[in-house]
């Protein structure tokens, strides 16, 4: 049973310091073929193609598989003979009782150990990952950090590594897999939290110090609406229409970035809407309407509230009645185990009749999920495809890069990924509620912001000197340790949905 399919088990740009050249150059040493796949449930209901021939696979396969412990887009790693090895995959199997509910998570760790397990194949003399000791350890980071300059890593990239190794090793060794680990530890004196009292902690000897930990990457209002209009829109840099335009769905992917804006929603976030879960743009109130998050579609599986302009709930539902439709008449959805919603008390019911409630859903059970009679149903999923499928990720992605290089044509120079919105929300709404809280206190027309100055000092220049940080962004990470009262927030909010609208059309 392979309820799988491959998938490069290398990643786009992932850089490889025992590249594949220089190994090919000494031809004494044989490239390894250790691969990546990623576990894929619903092969088990498709029919295979064996010598030719469509064979149906036995009844009850996706309970064998489910007893077995698979999970829907689980990474395995199958070694360079094509071997499974039970107790590196059971590691990944054992993520997410370990703290790592997010499938990217499962992905990264997977990747980080895959390029592990390549080199210790290629230059370690074919030496498995339960073999490795601290000899190879520091061979690895030779290789990684100490290469040449367009294979070296960054230091956040290789501590990110360790951190994956580290819990296989910690693992391994509680399972009795190995004795020891191939890593070595020491001890730090660190400042318990909120306390002045020094505490002794267990350090990995391997991570290297001084590492900027966040990157926070944002761009300002002005070429954010550049982004907009001349990237994804497809306008001219004046504003006006662009004859030579022939993009489809700008108005969408333009509503999509402005979601992300006006939000801090993830990439997953935004794209797992489904039609039903938005709250109603005619609602009495603020400028801005409260909507909970559910968890399943969170990082880490914790839901949050967040607060969406109501303009953008306005130009939704204008994409819903005319763009979207059009796009879900074009084609009957195929989903083989489908869930069908119920409107009227926010459910969904499967082919048995069995209820779930859709804020249990996760993003890939959320694109099963239809709406309408058979025959005439469509994805509920709110962003959809000029053909009626559910957007993937990789499409935004790829839209953000498109809408990047033609800004790049016009003379913008501009690299805007989803994360960047998100980033940008983040560092506009900390500027919105500082300027909330002194104007709860002080006269709003002070222009020159005296009273500002004088009460906090500019706290996070202030703070960004304290800690060290060589840039003022890496202190925007504390936006989520602001005590502020809820009205403060929504004000601020409000604010920042009037700012982004611009010309909006």
């Amino acid at each position: 049973l392979h309820p799988c399919h491959a998938a490069s088990g290398r990643a786009r740009g992932e850089p490889l310091a025992f590249q594949t050249k220089k190994l090919r150059r000494r031809r004494s040493v044989q490239v390894s073929c250790v691969q990546l796949y990623f576990t894929d449930l619903g092969a088990v209901s498709r029919p295979l193609s064996i010598d030719g021939f469509a064979t149906n696979i036995a009844s009850g396969a996706l309970d064998i598989a489910e007893r077995a412990g698979l999970i829907d887009g689980m990474p395995f790693i199958l070694m360079d003979d094509g071997s499974y090895d039970l107790d590196l995959n059971r590691f990944l199997r054992a993520c997410p009782t370990m703290g790592a509910r997010s499938p990217n998570t499962w992905r990264s760790y997977a990747r980080d150990i895959l390029v592990w397990a390549r080199f210790l194949s290629e230059r370690r003399g074919g030496k498995t990952v339960w073999q490795a000791d601290r000899h190879d350890v520091l061979a690895f980071h030779r290789a990684r950090r100490l290469s040449d300059a367009p294979y070296r890593i960054s230091a956040s990239s290789w501590n990110r590594s360790v951190a994956a190794l580290e819990k296989l090793y910690r693992w391994a060794v509680e399972e009795e897999i190995i004795t020891t680990s191939p890593f070595g530890y020491g001890f730090a004196l660190r400042r318990a939290a909120g306390m002045r009292a020094m505490v002794a902690v267990t350090t990995n000897r391997a991570r290297e110090r001084a590492v900027r930990r966040h990157d926070t990457r944002y761009i300002d209002l002005g070429r954010y609406l550049l982004f907009r209009d001349v990237g994804l829109r497809g306008r001219l840099p004046d504003g006006f229409e662009d004859p030579a335009w022939r993009g489809r769905n700008g108005e969408r992917n333009a509503l999509f970035a402005e979601l992300l804006v006006t939000t801090g929603l993830r990439l997953t976030e935004a794209g797992s809407l489904l039609l039903t879960e938005l709250p109603h743009p005619a609602e009495p109130g603020s400028r801005s309407v409260p909507f909970d998050l559910p968890g399943p579609i969170a990082k880490g599986g914790r839901p949050r509230r967040i607060r969406i302009p109501r303009r953008v709930l306005r130009m939704i539902a204008d994409y819903v009645d005319f763009e979207r439709t059009i796009s879900a008449s074009r084609s009957e959805p195929a989903v083989s185990d489908p869930l069908w919603l119920m409107p009227e008390d926010r459910k969904a019911r499967d082919a048995a009749g069995k209820r779930v409630r859709l804020d249990r859903l996760t993003p890939r059970e959320r694109r099963c999920v239809l709406v309408g009679a058979p025959g005439s149903a469509q994805h509920a999923v709110l962003w959809l495809t000029e053909g009626g499928q559910p957007v993937p990720s990789a499409t935004w992605e790829a839209v953000f890069r498109r809408a990047c290089a033609r800004c790049r044509r016009f003379g913008i120079e501009i690299d805007v990924t989803p994360h960047t919105l998100r980033h940008t929300f983040a560092v506009n709404m900390l500027s919105m509620l500082i300027r909330e809280q002194i104007g709860v206190v002080f006269d709003p027309q002070d222009r020159h912001g005296a009273a500002y100055r004088r009460i906090l000092g500019d706290p996070l220049q202030k703070l960004q000197h304290l800690l060290g940080h060589a840039s003022v962004t890496s202190t925007h990470i504390y936006l989520d340790s602001l005590a502020e009262a809820q009205e403060l927030v929504d004000a601020a909010a409000d604010r920042w949905a009037d700012d982004t609208a611009g010309d909006a059309a």
